[in-house]
């Protein structure tokens, strides 16, 4: 009988305080529209954006909720009519009797139908940067400050069981790259709230990137809030084989938010990547995009973002650095070491279909042609060694700058076989083909090396020193082979010509029936050879040849078809007696042969002066040792 008159007198004392609390908050209900307006034209205030509600209903037991249905927050100027963003629907509800004691107990926050617009303008201005920056505080008096301190404290919060984010969607675009990218399907997730405790925190969501199939994601964290700071630490985010681990602290201090923390990505295969990310790019050889890894500190603010130390790991190559972003106005800026590089192999594969081939991926050519070097960028890289069209080159230091499309690579400087190459290199990247122009200078750098490395008439060894002005078009091996065109002159003090000993020719008479050949092995040693030429759509005109062995000087003059690696020339041997032989030098590398021309040993125009009355020996020479 107690239990049960306990129990009647708690009914009936809820119930009282159900009717207490209905009478109390009638002329509130009454009074809705009036409330819904005031919060509108607080946040419109608080954000300078308009803000519209379009239903606020209210429920009173167990839980005091507030129902929000139809909430827009406007666009910045400039940005359009569409809403920064809209929620369908948003549930709050605090339980009732805690509020006597001044404390707030939340249930879970259910945000449904979340819709986010975010944009970023040419000049790299988004539509959300001005949401951060708060009003100072007006000034108040030390009494009003007592005051305010005499009075009972605010609500407190002493819990909420969570947040919920269902079904949100993020569009983002900027203007300036042309890019539109889309958050589908995300869901949050936010554990039990309590103060001073780590919030588990999960989200999960398909990304969609414009030209690409949306592939989803995942991320997960704790989160822990210590006015002004936030940290977010066991940081988890995947991606396919991708993994970033991480911790990051935020604070906004005075309406001026930075962050700064530390992400990592342990060892993964690029390849899966490339395939869920929906990229076909296939490199030329098969054994690259192996294995890569990261890790990068960054720090973050409205003005600038700095990626430093910063260290990526793709197959063998190791790049370390620092990476900033200016974001007024829009500028990068890099300093990267590279230990070595080969970067041909990463090329995309040549196409073995006669039909057209897809549509690329972006990938570095279509960067090129795209806005990727419209904002301004300035890197600077040094590189202990990198290996390009079968060159090798050493301690390379670079300078490169680009903007509106123009890209420069200056001052350029690396060691280059046993000596030095200091060059620079300018771009157009907004014509169809890409258009260059090429400056070098080489300093006592080994020639047979070179020409063995480019697989192009190794036929002289010795220091060169050489001076180049080219330009072409294409960004590619052949198209600059078809294209190139400038001038050359070179120098080599010392040095020595494989495949024919002219000094031999020179020495022994019995040289021209061919004894030569035996001697081809040892060479020509010479000194003092000059040499210039001028390059016309991919042919190399050598207009002037100089070279001086123990025995003869030696011209020449012809051409180098760099299409197709062929040399076609002839030297002139100048003997101490004034006799000249003409030597044809001409094939393939690998298969170049040097001739003695007997049809301009005893033509009319040869400098020996010989004439029609040799051309009868001439001819039985020819038949008699098989020359040509």
């Amino acid at each position: 009988m107690k239990k049960r008159t306990r129990l009647i007198a708690i009914a009936a004392g809820l119930l009282v305080v159900a009717a207490t609390a209905t009478v109390a908050l009638l002329p509130g209900l009454h009074a809705l529209d009036q409330v819904k307006a005031g919060i509108a034209q607080t946040l419109s205030q608080a954000t300078g954006r308009p803000v519209t509600i379009s239903k606020l209903s209210v429920t009173l037991f167990p839980w005091l909720g507030v129902r929000v249905d139809g909430a827009t927050l406007g666009n910045a100027p400039g940005f359009g009519a569409r809403p920064l963003a809209r929620v369908a629907r948003a549930d709050i509800q605090v339980r009732v009797l805690p509020l006597f004691r001044r404390q707030i107990v939340l249930r879970r926050i259910i945000l449904t139908g979340l819709r986010l617009n975010l944009d970023e303008n040419r000049a790299g201005v988004t539509n959300w940067a001005t949401l951060v920056h708060s009003h100072p505080a007006p000034h108040r008096s030390a009494a009003a400050v007592r005051a305010e301190r005499r009075e009972a404290p605010a609500f407190v919060l002493l819990r909420a069981a969570g947040l919920s984010l269902r079904g949100a969607l993020i569009h983002y675009r900027n203007a300036r790259t042309g890019s539109a990218d889309t958050l589908s399907g995300l869901n949050l997730h936010v554990g039990a709230i309590t103060p001073g405790q780590p919030v588990a925190v999960g989200l999960h969501g398909l990304l969609k990137i414009a030209g690409h199939p949306a592939f989803p994601f995942r991320l997960s964290t704790k989160a822990l809030y210590q006015a002004p700071r936030l940290t977010l630490s066991s940081l988890h985010f995947s991606i396919a084989t991708l993994k970033v681990l991480g911790r990051m602290h935020i604070r906004d201090a005075h309406g001026a938010p930075r962050a700064r923390g530390h992400l990592r990505v342990p060892p993964f295969a690029p390849r899966p990547l490339l395939t869920a990310l929906g990229l076909s790019y296939q490199p030329r050889a098969t054994t690259v995009l192996k294995q890569a890894s990261a890790a990068v500190s960054f720090h973050w603010s409205l003005a600038t973002l700095r990626l430093a130390p910063l260290r990526f790991t793709l197959d063998h190559t190791t790049i370390t650095g620092r990476i900033t972003r200016m974001a007024q106005p829009l500028s990068y800026q890099a300093r990267l070491a590279i230990d070595h590089l080969r970067p041909l192999p990463y090329l995309p594969a040549p196409s073995t279909s006669a039909a057209p081939p897809p549509s690329p991926s972006p990938g570095p050519t279509a960067l090129a042609h795209g806005a990727a070097f419209n904002t301004p960028l300035t890197v600077t890289v040094t590189c202990g060694g990198l290996r390009l069209h079968g060159l090798l080159a050493t301690n390379l230091r670079a300078v490169l700058q680009a903007a509106g499309g123009q890209l420069r690579l200056k001052p350029m400087t690396m060691n280059l076989y046993q000596g030095r190459f200091a060059g620079a290199v300018e771009a157009n990247l907004r014509p169809s083909p890409v258009t260059w122009r090429l400056q070098a200078q080489l300093v006592h750098v080994e020639v047979s090396q070179v020409l063995s490395a480019l697989h192009v008439f190794p036929a002289f060894s010795g220091a060169l020193d050489a001076r180049a002005h080219l330009h072409g078009s294409g960004a590619t091996l052949a198209a600059a082979k078809q294209t190139l065109s400038g001038r050359l002159t070179a120098a080599i003090p010392n040095g020595r010509l494989r495949g024919v000993d002219l000094d031999l020719i020179a020495k022994d008479p019995k040289a021209l029936a061919g004894a030569h050949k035996a001697h081809a092995a040892r060479g020509t040693r010479f000194s003092g050879l000059h040499a210039s030429a001028t390059v016309g759509h991919g042919v190399v005109h050598m207009n002037a040849l100089t070279l001086h062995t123990t025995r003869a000087v030696i011209h020449g003059h012809g051409d180098f078809l760099l299409a197709t690696d062929s040399v076609n020339s002839l030297l002139e041997v100048a003997l101490p007696s004034g006799f000249v032989i003409p030597v044809r030098v001409a094939g393939p590398p690998g298969h170049i042969r040097f001739n003695i021309s007997l049809n301009r040993l005893f033509s009319d125009s040869s400098p020996n002066n010989v004439g029609s009355t040799l051309k009868t020996l001439g001819g039985a020479l020819k038949h008699a040792f098989g020359l040509h």
